[in-house]
């Protein structure tokens, strides 16, 4: 019996490995980062180039504005108008990251959105999260069941600005799926790319605005100027540490490095263009120029026959991956209940034959007692 719970054991641990992304850690000979967390994506294919820890729980910080971002997008056309409420301006932390809206003044949806990207202003984001979700939580409904959408599987949002809350939270893994949507958004990627932003004068302003993206890594007079660095989005918080979000182009690919925990903003830089260095000069891009002669011949022929897209459920879809990815591990998961199940059926033969022999030496021991019985 002790041997059939052992197995079970060791059946449990291999199930919760398929079932659930393991942190995985970085590889021995890249540079060590900060950051608790981090990954490099292709984005255009999806390919992780560099992983660590990237399935364990964070806060994420400001980065969750380019989710907020995304939700916008999909629901507003940019020159619609946004009023600005006074339950909206007062849901944000005194204190924080904010341009200082006042009630009731508008914007168009294209200008907020430079604004709280660029600035990574708190209010503008809660603005926009009541314009479009009617308040925070109707909100954070709409950015989760996208993060779903996207396969997202340890996400949860409960704010558009990042604010922290115990139950506000992604990974590394997941917020490279959010940034690979919203580096495809053309919008968005131009705002992320922007470094300074003029905002027109509104019903409460005379004067022109100036805002200087708040990304460093694309800023020429900066320390941390990466000059193949296409943009993205900063974020930090006292318990979330350096949150970053990056886009780089090497050798003719557009990467996203996403690095969560870092102590600071500047050691989240630092973290980030060590990775792209190290990609750069470690990884085999060979690979891609070889995909992508393959996909020009089948160009031609996916476009005479277009197949219509059904959109599956993305836990479901990251399930059926992660079966894909861990083929070896469901082979031993089969074998040790093969294994489990001709352990247990030989105990219960053998459960089966004691009792047997317990029930026939009780009938002999009662049929002495009676010829004893019958003899005095």
């Amino acid at each position: 019996m002790k041997k059939i719970l052992g197995m079970i054991s060791i059946l449990s641990v291999l199930l919760t490995i398929l079932i659930s992304e393991v942190p995985v850690l970085a590889e021995e000979n890249a540079p060590k980062i900060i950051g608790e967390s981090a990954i490099v994506m292709d984005v255009e294919t999806g390919d992780v180039l560099y992983e660590k820890n990237s399935s364990v729980r964070h806060y994420p910080a400001s980065i969750t504005k380019c989710m907020t971002a995304l939700v916008v997008l999909e629901n507003r056309n940019l020159d619609d108008r946004v009023e600005y409420s006074n339950e909206a301006l007062l849901s944000i932390e005194s204190g924080s990251s904010a341009a200082y809206i006042k009630p009731k003044e508008i914007m168009t949806v294209e200008e907020s959105l430079y604004v709280m990207m660029l600035h990574s202003a708190n209010d503008v984001a809660h603005g926009l999260a009541y314009e479009v979700g009617g308040d925070l939580s109707g909100f954070a409904q709409m950015m989760n069941e996208k993060a779903v959408e996207l396969g997202c599987m340890n996400t949860n949002f409960v704010n558009a600005s990042g604010l922290n809350d115990k139950n506000h939270y992604t990974t590394a893994a997941d917020m490279a799926k959010i940034a690979q949507a919203a580096y495809r958004n053309e919008t968005l990627r131009k705002i992320m790319r922007t470094v300074r932003y003029e905002q027109p004068a509104t019903n409460f302003t005379k004067n022109v605005r100036t805002w200087l993206n708040g990304n460093r890594m694309i800023r020429e007079e900066s320390e941390y100027y990466y000059k193949p660095c296409l943009g993205g989005k900063t974020g930090y918080t006292i318990a979330a540490g350096g949150t970053l979000i990056t886009y780089a182009k090497l050798h003719g690919r557009v990467l996203a490095c996403v690095v969560l925990k870092s102590q600071n903003s500047a050691s989240a830089y630092e973290d980030s263009i060590k990775l792209y260095k190290y990609v750069n000069e470690n990884k085999d891009f060979s690979v891609y120029q070889k995909r992508d002669s393959f996909s020009q011949k089948k160009t031609v022929r996916s476009n005479k026959i277009t197949q219509p897209i059904v959109k599956k459920d993305g836990r479901l879809k990251s399930i059926v991956q992660n079966l894909k990815d861990h083929w070896i591990i469901c082979v031993l998961v089969v074998l040790v209940l093969f294994y489990v199940k001709k352990r247990i059926d030989i105990w219960l033969k053998r459960r089966a034959r004691a009792k047997a022999r317990e029930k026939a030496k009780a009938k002999a021991r009662a049929k002495e007692r009676q010829r004893r019985k019958r003899y005095y």
